[in-house]
């Protein structure tokens, strides 16, 4: 199903700040850079789908996984009918796992607690083609529908032959998998369509836009537009029985493990996969009180009374389920209500896709805006679920898990019988969802539901009561008999009386219309709609360019629009309007509107963005990135514009793009993949060029060990090493003009070894010519935990920086032999001072951090 054998760029979620100072010498190998919010995309074993059938009504949900280079990327997904697509989130699988078992809320009381159904079709188009798309001649292709969802440009497609399918994806730069024609041509037999899929990088609208400018393809290092985000896609399709299109899957390289989330109104098995694979079942009564009731309370060590009250007060956030499931809630709620109402494509669906796609025009792709997005459609999503979830209960979810076996799934696609799992293993201690794994016995007291805290502290105060009256008495029952006992009964009567707290896009081929738009009302009018808005802009720009006047009409109609409108799409697009238009008015009036707090924060983003894609120059689109800080989601865009701006009409220079993100921090998340784009061996001119300063050597490590970080660790380890091969005939050392610094990578025993061998002949060599600064720099980067345990030598003390020591220290690990070999390399053999390290005894660091003489171990 998928093209697998290319290499993506992926990348790290974390940010680290590079530091504007970085002292003369640094203090050792240098940590990865990481960088972005983005979930790393190498395939890593796991393939997971969510697959969704009720009354001839299917879904099914990938987000796809795989190693390969960004610009060859692409898919290959047969359907029985034409699906209407759409974008999903990112992390839905992470939500519908967590549909599945909800995370528990721990309070850990045994530590001290500190304070503090009718199927008609919606989309014309589809409609249309559904009953036509079966007819096709042998040799043609039939394009029943194309649209950009996101990131991806997909074409649904009808084909005659394998071999008219492969030419027309070839002839529009698809990647049609080889070794696949068989499997291809039974499914034209049987009469199903194709959805082909490619990534939507290389050409990027706006870039110093001119009126009626629409698309410039920028030159960027290979790979570089890519950010990291493999979208999630969605296909909603007709299917009177349930199927799952996985035979091209097969052809897939690695592990052939997957996990399916079945949604079904029985529970089901796949046949042909072992029942055993069948892990989990869950009623759909079960599922809707997992997505709408608090999530479980696991109390350690006491119960909800010993909790204390200001740990309550943070329990109703701590177990709202929204921010771990919400997103499966909405996934499993607009399927019901599409099955409900036949609607292939819901309103809000649409709506998204298009707002997708004004994003996309801009260069804004990511969870920032993802999540922008769907904030500003919330109220939508909430109808959608108050209307659908309701259906939930008459429903099951089934979770398939383990390795499929290739020769299954290649003869056949996944077809499946009904088949209710045994009790004893439906448990999430023998499997857990979000571990994909057995959960485990765990200790503590497991609470659902609401509690009521009033009753509980209620009770809890009558039995102190209780208690304390109990103590009372027997307190005073206590006194009196010891006063009878020891005073009398005098002393006794006394005594009695001493007794308490969780897109797309659309660039749609669908053409311009041919109509013309002659007035603003009609203009702005069209801007509404993915079918006629780019000719909506075309118009604008042309009426807007005139005169004075009807530019300043023209824009003012706009941000008219543009602030409040009762169509969200159409106050998206008046927005790019105006940054095509550009000019002062039109400036100002964007700067209007993203400084509003008042106004969505969808709205105001691309109003944001707009100025972005506006700007002409380096300088002012590094006085914009301070807007990443409000607007996550521009560093992207702000990202990409710099490095177009800087890579002119020659070729972009690492160095270059390094400088900015050191310069500009916030915009380290979107140049990361640019930089690790131009590969170890460009990256490397950066650490050890003389022109460079600190600041930037240390930052190009950093980049190299991210690159190691990402499977290029040999590719780095290869560089690094030709870099700091010793030359006994060199004048100066390799990282001359600054300090050293060497990427903290996972060395290899072989190359590390081969590495600290160097950088001691280094050592000698500074040390004859007297270079202490140098020494010193070896010293702090060989002395690392990180060599000298992959190597098995123990350092000498931070101090301790004499070329002896460590010739002392190295002996250990090659022998004497070979380290006599290293200073007849220097000529220093017959040298008194370096001749004695091969019989003196090694230095050992002693329990107080002194030095102790210990006898010389021969070398392994």
């Amino acid at each position: 199903m998928f093209r697998s054998n290319f290499r993506w760029l992926s990348i790290v979620a974390v940010v680290l700040i590079v530091s504007s100072h970085v002292n003369a010498d640094p203090c050792g190998m240098v940590p990865p850079i990481y960088t972005g919010n983005v979930s790393p995309i190498a395939r890593i074993g796991l393939q997971k789908t969510y697959v969704f059938h009720k009354d001839g009504m299917e879904t099914f949900v990938i987000r796809p996984g795989f190693t390969g280079n960004v610009d060859e990327f692409g898919m290959l997904i047969p359907f029985p009918n034409p699906p209407a697509l759409r974008k999903v989130p990112d992390d839905i699988f992470e939500h519908i796992s967590k549909a599945v078992d909800p995370p528990e809320v721990v309070v850990d009381l045994s530590v001290q607690q500190f304070n503090g159904r009718a199927l008609a079709m919606a989309d014309g188009a589809v409609a249309e083609s559904a009953m036509t798309f079966k007819s096709v001649t042998l040799d043609s292709v039939k394009v029943l529908k194309q649209e950009a969802v996101g990131m991806y440009e997909v074409a649904v497609l009808a084909a005659g032959s394998p071999k008219a399918l492969k030419r027309w994806m070839d002839q529009h730069k698809y990647q049609y998998p080889k070794g696949m024609d068989d499997v291809t041509g039974d499914y034209i037999k049987e009469g199903w369509c194709f959805v082909a899929v490619k990534t939507k990088v290389g050409n990027k609208g706006a870039v110093d836009p001119q009126p009626g400018q629409r698309q410039v393809k920028p030159n960027l290092p290979q790979g570089s537009a890519f950010d990291g985000h493999v979208q999630g896609m969605g296909f909603r399709f007709k299917s009177e029985k349930l199927v799952v299109p996985m035979r091209l899957s097969a052809f897939n390289e690695g592990d052939t493990r997957n996990v399916v989330y079945l949604l079904t109104d029985s529970p089901r098995k796949i046949r042909s996969i072992p029942e055993e694979y069948v892990r989990r079942q869950i009623s759909g009564q079960q599922l809707h009180d997992n997505l709408t009731k608090p999530l479980p309370l696991r109390i350690i060590g006491g119960t909800e009374a010993d909790i204390p009250q200001y740990r309550r007060q943070n329990l109703a956030k701590e177990r709202n389920p929204v921010p771990h499931n919400g997103l499966a809630k909405q996934l499993f709620a607009s399927d019901l209500e599409a099955e409900k109402t036949g609607n292939m494509s819901l309103e809000q669906e649409e709506s998204e896709k298009e707002l997708l796609r004004i994003g996309e025009h801009f260069g804004l792709r990511g969870p920032d805006i993802d999540l922008d997005i769907r904030s500003a459609l919330a109220e939508s999503h909430k109808k959608t679920e108050a209307a659908g979830l309701g259906m939930l209960t008459g429903m099951t979810l089934t979770v398939v898990d383990g390795d499929f076996p290739r020769e299954v799934i290649a003869k056949e696609n996944l077809t499946f019988a009904e088949y209710e799992m045994p009790a004893e293993r439906n448990t999430r201690e023998l499997y857990e969802a979000s571990k994909f794994a057995p959960g485990g016995k765990k200790e503590g007291v497991l609470q659902t539901g609401q509690i009521d805290w009033q009753r509980i502290d209620q009770q809890t105060a009558r039995s102190h009561y209780q208690m304390r009256g109990l103590l009372i008495g027997l307190l005073g029952f206590s006194l009196i008999g010891i006063c009878i006992t020891c005073f009398g009964k005098r002393s006794a009567t006394a005594a009695t009386f001493l007794v308490l707290g969780l897109a797309a896009s659309l660039a749609s081929a669908a053409p311009m219309q041919d109509t013309e738009l002659k007035t603003p009302d009609q203009m702005v009018e069209q801007l509404k709609d993915k079918t006629t808005s780019d000719a909506a802009i075309v118009a604008i720009v042309k009426y807007a360019g005139q005169n004075q006047q009807q530019h300043d009409e023209i824009v003012n109609r706009l941000g008219g629009v543009a602030k409040k409108d009762s169509e969200l799409t159409r106050r998206g697009w008046a927005i790019a309007a105006m940054a095509a238009v550009g000019g002062q008015l039109s400036d100002e009036i964007l700067l209007d509107i993203h400084a509003d707090t008042k106004q969505e924060k969808l709205v105001r983003t691309l109003a944001a963005a707009a100025r972005v894609s506006s700007t002409r120059t380096t300088n002012g689109l590094l006085e914009k990135a301070s807007l990443i800080r409000e607007f996550p989601a521009l560093g992207r865009p702000i990202g990409m514009r710099l490095v177009e701006k800087m890579s002119g009409d020659g070729d972009i220079d690492a160095k270059k793009v390094i400088e900015v993100s050191n310069k500009v921090p916030v915009l380290q998340s979107a140049l990361a993949p640019m930089i690790m784009a131009f590969g170890p061996a460009k990256i490397a001119n950066v650490i050890y060029d003389a022109d460079n300063n600190d600041q930037l050597r240390r930052s190009g490590a950093a980049y190299m060990a991210s690159l190691a970080g990402q499977g290029e660790s040999e590719a780095v380890s290869k560089v690094v090493l030709e870099r700091l091969r010793f030359d006994p005939q060199a004048s100066e050392v390799p990282w001359k003009g600054g300090a050293l610094f060497v990427p903290g990578i996972k060395w290899e025993k072989e190359t590390a070894t081969e590495l600290v061998d160097n950088l001691v002949r280094w050592h000698l060599w500074c040390d004859v010519k007297s270079d202490t600064a140098s020494q010193q720099q070896i010293h702090n980067n060989i002395r690392g935990v990180g060599l000298s345990r992959v190597i098995g030598y123990q350092s000498p003390r931070w101090r301790d920086t004499a070329t002896t020591t460590w010739l002392i220290t190295w002996r250990e690990v090659i022998g004497k032999e070979k380290l006599e070999a290293l200073l007849e390399q220097q000529g220093l053999e017959d040298n008194v001072k370096y001749r004695a390290t091969l019989t003196q005894v090694a230095p050992r660091r002693g329990r107080r951090g002194g030095v102790r003489p210990v006898p010389v171990r021969p070398a392994k």
